[in-house]
């Protein structure tokens, strides 16, 4: 099971969660839920956790340097971790992590996507993961992560990680074997309220509008 959590703090993170190892704030948790049902805690955790055995470090963490994570999703067809991660004030990010590659550090907040934030200049990238793709908040203001798109109706975005953005209704797509950073293209403009995005059991996406309270489904033209 893979949780994702804020970094719980105010404005650009004060406390600096997001890559401290010793709090599970701002990052990726990893824990086996296949245990006795009156285990104590009722979880275990995965031997293969990359700081399962690190002093110090919060066990269950699996990836950190986060500030919002707003919708993971896995690729069924690679096993890649896609991350929606919602940026403080001015850029919104999409992270990848790798199928079975925990340890990164997305870099929040040093960066605010692929910007220094903390220093605002001359910030040290070293050992940080840059996202896939970025957006300023002239476009919008709070990214909803989405979903590799592997269903039929879409031929053309077969293949491609579908975004969006809570404030503006934009829908993105960027090929899912992009490398950082790629400019997102967008595939459809609507007035709504997207807080996720998923896949139907067809492989069809789907989304849901917070402010009207429905659930609606992602047509190509014509169909």
């Amino acid at each position: 099971l893979y949780i994702a959590t804020g970094d719980g703090g105010g404005g650009g993170d004060p406390l600096g969660a997001g890559r401290d190892l010793s709090t599970p704030l701002g990052k990726i948790l990893r824990i086996d839920v296949d245990v006795a049902a009156d285990s104590d805690p009722p979880y275990a955790i995965p031997g293969d956790n990359p700081y399962a055995d690190t002093a110090g470090a919060i066990p269950e963490t699996w990836a950190s340097g986060l500030r919002n994570p707003w919708r993971i999703r896995f690729d069924p067809a690679t096993g890649d971790l896609w991350i929606g991660d919602v940026g403080q004030g001015a850029w919104e990010e999409i992270d990848v992590a790798p199928a079975g590659e925990g340890g990164l550090d997305f870099g929040w907040n040093v960066l605010e996507g692929t910007h220094c934030f903390e220093p605002s200049d001359g910030c040290d990238r070293d050992g940080l993961v840059l996202p896939v793709t970025e957006y300023g908040h002239d476009l919008g203001c709070s990214v909803t992560g989405g979903t590799v798109y592997r269903g039929a109706a879409w031929p053309t975005l077969r293949g491609f990680y579908v975004f969006s953005d809570y404030c503006s209704g934009r829908f993105w797509a960027i090929p899912s074997d992009a490398t950082p950073t790629v400019e997102p293209v967008v595939v459809l403009e609507s007035d709504r309220s997207i807080s996720a995005i998923v896949a139907d059991a067809t492989g069809e996406l789907v989304a849901t509008d917070l402010a009207s309270g429905e659930l609606l489904r992602i047509s190509a033209p014509g169909t």
